[in-house]
């Protein structure tokens, strides 16, 4: 997935203390040792409904109180970028990641791959909504007479 957003970054998580650098303000487990990296965004409202429904977690800096999106499958690096691309769209839908759309829709795998990765019911409603966003983004094609 395309996560060279303008708007987007990552840090490098290990040497936060959980406690003192930074807290979970969210119900998703964070295991020292396991989250490896913190995704932040630039003037982005954290949407706790796609955090839920994607299995991410937020921890917020306690120095500077910004907030930093995290997964707990981070030893996964795909599963992690595959949610993490995901929210980006889903929360930027002015944005047209055509990788995403291409990875998760170019073929049954890729479904099939988000709903193993979110389980049924959220996937149901997460791909739904890219279908949506993804959809509007394709534009209306004209149709040329044959010469």
């Amino acid at each position: 997935m395309n996560l060279s957003k303008n708007d987007m970054y990552y840090l490098d998580a290990s040497q936060l203390r959980y406690g003192i650098d930074f807290d979970v303000i969210t119900e998703t487990p964070f295991t020292e040792g396991i989250v490896e990296r913190l995704y932040g965004v630039d003037n982005h409202v954290i949407n706790d409904k796609w955090i839920k429904k994607l299995g991410l977690g937020v921890v917020k800096n306690n120095y500077t109180n910004d907030s930093y999106i995290y997964d707990i499958t981070s030893e996964n690096i795909l599963n992690e970028t595959v949610k993490i691309g995901i929210y980006y769209q889903l929360t930027h839908p002015e944005f047209d990641d055509k990788e995403l759309d291409r990875w998760v829709f170019g073929s049954k795998e890729g479904v099939d791959y988000v709903i193993g990765l979110l389980g049924n019911e959220a996937a149901a409603c997460v791909l739904s909504q890219l279908k949506e966003i993804f959809k509007a983004k394709k534009g209306k094609v004209l149709a040329f007479k044959k010469c």
